[in-house]
């Protein structure tokens, strides 16, 4: 008799910081059979290893006994629960980032019709100077957006590690995501997903934005419903596999690589309850996920 097979989010979720060679080359491989071009891999690659290269400072006491660089959890809130603290917290050297990383595995299937230095604007762009402060200043093109956004000394620590032919796409494609938006002041939370999602649509049309066929990309949102206005702050790359997903992202500038491997999409949604707890001290009264342009779903802390 042959039995259904097993919900891996009611069991499990494998989870993997791509420190160990095997974890990695799996990870390549499914990057490879999900639609990543070799260029995009080949760039990734580097990004890792050069993150690999200086000591991952991290407290695994509360983790299971890894195997091949994956460790197993009953759940997303369990594999949250071990952590010492956020990853985007992780003393290490700041590296590549989240939106990087993302632009580079993409490669060609992320495009947008804007080039660098035409009048596209305005992008509000996210600042915090030295000072710590936060502030949201306009800018005209999306290369003054990026300058903006990305300090000289992170340009030059991680231009390299892209392809030639990515880097005025990467420029476009940073201004296009890692941004704010304004919303309507008729705006109410019971029609916020579709006033997010509506203010992103006509943003992404406006930038010629097309998304990947074959993986998603996946932008987290933060909004403050009383001042009308939402941050896209972090991104990442969900992958369908013929049984579950495998979602791939960078945890900051100073965070490990992630691979998260689980059979239903609510798991990923619960990964990221977990990361922006706590968002609320900072005035954010909602979170939401978008995936490419197609679906928005609302990032609840009360799930458990």
């Amino acid at each position: 008799m042959l039995l259904p097979r097993p919900s891996l989010a009611a069991a499990t979720l494998r989870a993997s910081f791509l420190t160990e060679r095997v974890a990695m080359r799996d990870t390549f491989a499914v990057l490879r059979s999900g639609g990543c071009s070799q260029e995009a891999i080949v760039a990734f690659q580097r990004a890792v290893e050069r993150y690999g290269s200086s000591k991952f400072d991290f407290d695994f006491a509360k983790f299971p006994k890894a195997r091949d660089g994956f460790y197993t959890f009953a759940s997303a809130p369990a594999l949250v629960a071990a952590l010492p603290h956020q990853l985007a917290d992780t003393q290490h050297a700041y590296e590549f980032n989240c939106f990087d990383t993302v632009v580079v595995l993409a490669g060609d299937s992320l495009r947008t019709g804007i080039r660098p230095d035409e009048v596209s604007g305005p992008y509000l762009v996210p600042h915090t100077p030295t000072n710590g402060s936060f502030t949201i200043l306009p800018r005209a093109t999306a290369r003054d957006a990026f300058s903006l956004a990305y300090p000289e000394w992170y340009r030059d620590a991680t231009e390299e590690s892209l392809p030639k032919p990515m880097r005025d796409a990467r420029i476009a494609l940073t201004a296009a995501l890692f941004r704010c938006h304004v919303l309507p002041q008729s705006t109410t939370e019971e029609g916020l997903a579709r006033g997010v999602m509506e203010a992103l649509k006509m943003s992404w049309t406006r930038q010629g934005m097309s998304f990947p066929r074959r993986f998603e990309v996946v932008l987290c949102h933060e909004v403050s419903l009383p001042q009308r206005w939402f941050v896209t702050s972090h991104a990442g790359l969900l992958i369908p596999r013929e049984h579950g997903f495998t979602y791939v992202e960078k945890a900051g500038g100073t965070g490990p690589f992630v691979r998260l491997d689980f059979d239903d999409r609510a798991a990923l949604l619960r990964w990221f309850s977990g990361m922006f707890r706590g968002a609320e001290k900072l005035g954010y009264t909602h979170h939401f996920s978008t995936f490419n342009d197609t679906k928005i779903e609302m990032v609840d802390f009360r799930t458990k």
